[in-house]
């Protein structure tokens, strides 16, 4: 950029002196250079597939030696179905067994367990006499990578084998309940596949069998309590009743026993009824309250029969006597008015009607005087009747006081009687019920499917076995990989130097594949080690804002990382370019660059620093157009002397007025203090680094040593970087320009922000 006419240059930013452009591309490329951390898994995964392949390798050998090593089980599998309450025969209530326990979730999690009980496989065990079965005590072990080994006979005591053969029966069952039904499957494994089927079924047949037995033996205990019960309440009603009967005697209290309204086949029985005295008080008072209104009634008619003379009284209207006279006085008091027109009142006929008249009168006085009399007879009747009853209801008054203060302890005698026989009827009607149903053999659990012979093993299973290996080794390649990671400390990739070293990418040079030396393909123009080495020399002129330096130094942190190959490919680039360069081997302990271009090591930069002031022949021509090569020289005994005298310094500004540039290739940093030297007299560094073998302790330590005599380090050279071992794809081939653009664009970057 700086080579352009400043008319062409484009217009920058006053205030940071970069294009708005380029600002945006800038931190665009910024937010864009983090890579995801799948991305970064995936790549460290196939940078150690040895490892991860190896892992997997390994788990899947496991997988099948565990596969063929395991004992051939087949499993039988019977389904049966638990409800929560049988089905009742008889009302016997549930108060045998706890309400509970048929009303939540504990009941299933309990029939759960009674199949998985000791008491249950000792049953099967008898049943089947499994304790002498081979197959069962020794089978489940008789597998060592597919070949059968002979079982050996049962031995130890019975009882021994029969715990053990019990014990194997409760390890290898298993209990899975359908969910959102009462259905439950049970299964057994076993080496024998007709032997699986027996054992389950028993099973089924033994837990119907069991669940029987605990409900007998539930009624049995129940009958057992009640009959306790029963022959205790008995012995405590008779001595309540006694109790009651004899206390009864002698306070002379007799109570009248009323019937029962009790149902059922005990109708007969009587229930306590009132006392003779409350039944007499009771009925007295009920005759007085009857004798009272008998006689107000008898009052009222009296009275109205003494005003009226008896005659216009209900009893005078309704007597038959009075009726015939009136009738008879009537008809003869027509007949006199009739005759009182014709004839006078002397007349004859006239006073016989008038006399019969009278006499009629006189017949109807008597009879109203009688029946007032009789209607004061009936008055003064009832009456007496009143006054006898009333005088009665108040003796039998003081009869009751004195039968209730004597009854209160006889009521304490009934009560405890009453409840002595309400509770002795209650449990002897229970003791009947539960004597009908504990005979009757209702069950709660049926069979819904038996077990059927197995045709297949159920394990081992090879595909999931396999799968599982491979999972595992999987897990463990790749668990090693990451540690192995963690623990590596070397410089594998490009972004890796830029993360692990803080300084800037130059480039990234590929190793040379099929075998073809470096030197051999810097000179075939076109392939990827020439074009590297073209990016980096791309770099270099936008690494200051003078564009390439003019004096640049070469190093690395350890011998054989590719320094004297990138100093020579630096120069050469730059020769390429028409600049008159010089390449100098500044290390004077293993000098390299005359083998390069076979030509001698006779004089060199050891008797330019020694006081030689003929540079013309010090410096050799090469091959290459443009390029000069000064060779290391005689090897000195002590370098760091010769470097330490402000002779490099004089001779490199000499040598700028010649040469447009100048690379020098210095020894290794670690250890020697020749290349920290150079360093100080030059104008910029370059670091290279080795892929794989040079540790990013050791580059910092050596970064550190050129940092702390102020060398100004342009950034760093990656090299022998092999992108197909690493996991990473860089474009070119198998190597391309990815990562040089990213470096060619740090260095972009970092000319932009210091113009």
């Amino acid at each position: 950029m700086n080579d352009l006419p400043q008319s062409l240059m484009p217009a920058r930013d006053g205030t940071s002196g970069a294009l708005p452009a380029e600002r945006k591309l800038t931190a665009f490329l910024e937010e864009q250079t983090a890579e995801s951390a799948l991305t970064h898994y995936m790549q460290m995964l196939l940078r150690r597939r040895l490892v991860v392949l190896t892992a997997i390798l390994l788990g899947l050998a496991a997988a099948f030696v565990v596969t063929m090593s395991t004992t051939r089980l087949y499993r039988a599998t019977a389904q049966l179905e638990i409800d929560r309450q049988a089905a009742k025969v008889v009302n016997n209530g549930n108060d045998v067994d706890p309400p509970a326990q048929a009303q939540n979730q504990e009941f299933y999690q309990t029939q759960y367990g009674l199949l998985k009980s000791r008491q249950l496989a000792d049953m099967v065990v008898r049943e089947l006499n499994l304790t002498d079965n081979a197959t069962l005590l020794y089978g489940y072990a008789n597998s060592t990578l597919g070949l059968k080994r002979k079982l050996p006979e049962p031995t130890g005591s019975r009882a021994q084998r029969n715990l053990r053969a019990a014990s194997i029966v409760i390890a290898h069952l298993s209990v899975s309940p359908v969910r959102q039904s009462s259905l439950v499957n049970i299964s057994f494994d076993s080496p024998d596949r007709n032997l699986s089927a027996r054992v389950v079924n028993a099973v089924a047949d033994a837990y119907i069998a069991s669940n029987l037995q605990r409900r007998y033996d539930s009624s049995a205990y129940a009958r057992k309590f009640l009959e306790t019960r029963l022959a205790q309440l008995r012995q405590k009603l008779e001595e309540s009743e006694r109790s009651l009967v004899d206390y009864a005697g002698r306070e002379q209290i007799i109570n009248l026993d009323a019937p029962s309204s009790a149902s059922g086949t005990d109708s007969t029985r009587t229930a306590p009824g009132q006392s003779i005295v409350a039944s007499d008080l009771s009925t007295t008072n009920i005759a007085l309250a009857q004798a009272r209104n008998d006689r107000i009634a008898a009052e009222a008619r009296y009275s109205r029969a003494r005003a009226s003379g008896g005659i216009d009284t209900a009893e005078g209207a309704t007597d038959a006597t009075i009726t015939a006279l009136r009738s008879s006085r009537a008809q003869l008091q027509a007949e006199y008015q009739k005759l009182v027109p014709l004839y006078k009142p002397d007349f004859p006929s006239m006073v016989a009607l008038h006399q019969q008249i009278a006499e009629i009168d006189k017949q109807l006085n008597r009879e109203s005087a009688a029946v007032v009399d009789r209607l004061r007879n009936e008055y003064q009747i009832a009456l007496g009747r009143e006054n006898e009853l009333t005088s009665k209801l108040s003796g039998l008054k003081g009869d009751v006081l004195d039968l209730r203060r004597r009854s209160i302890q006889y009521n304490i005698f009934q009560r405890d009687a009453d409840t002595n026989r309400t509770l002795y009827d209650g449990l002897l009607q229970r003791y009947k019920e539960i004597g009908v149903a504990g005979g009757v053999g209702t069950n709660n659990v049926s069979i819904v499917d038996r077990a059927l012979v197995p045709t297949a093993p159920f394990t081992p299973k090879t595909t999931s076995n396999l799968l599982l290996g491979l999972l595992f080794g999987l897990l463990v390649g790749g668990g090693l990989a990451f540690l192995l990671e963690q623990l590596d400390e070397s410089i594998i990739a490009p972004h890796d130097l830029e993360l692990k070293l803080g300084v800037p990418l130059l480039g990234s040079v590929p190793i040379s594949v099929d075998g073809v030396p470096v030197l051999t393909a810097l000179q075939d123009r076109k392939s990827d080690v020439a074009e590297a080495y073209l990016s980096i020399q791309t770099a270099l002129r936008f690494s200051t804002p003078e564009g390439a330096p003019r004096a640049l130094l070469v190093t690395s942190a350890r011998a054989s990382e590719g320094k004297s190959t990138t100093a020579l490919a630096i120069a050469s680039n730059f020769a390429n370019l028409g600049r008159r360069t010089l390449l100098i081997d500044a290390d004077m302990r293993r000098p390299s660059q005359h083998k390069i271009f076979a030509t001698a090591n006779v004089q060199g930069l050891s008797n330019a620093l020694a006081g030689h002031n003929n540079l013309d022949e010090l410096l050799q021509s090469t091959d290459r157009p443009n390029l000069s090569l000064m060779t290391a020289g005689p090897l000195p005994p002590n370098p760091s002397e010769l470097l330490a005298t402000t002779r490099l310094l004089e001779l490199v500004s000499e040598l700028l007025q010649r040469f447009d540039n100048i690379v020098i290739d210095s020894p290794p940093v670690m250890g020697l203090a020749d290349a920290p030297l150079i360093s100080s007299y030059v104008q910029s560094t370059v670091f290279v680094i080795a892929a794989k073998e040079t540790r990013a302790k050791a580059a910092r330590i050596a970064l550190r040593r050129l940092s702390d005599v102020h060398a100004h380090i342009l950034g760093a050279v990656l090299t022998k970087f092999d992108a197909r071992r690493v996991g990473y794809n860089y474009g070119y081939n198998y190597y391309g320009y990815g990562q040089q653009e990213k470096g060619l664009m740090h260095r972009v970057r970092h000319l932009l922000k210091s113009s």
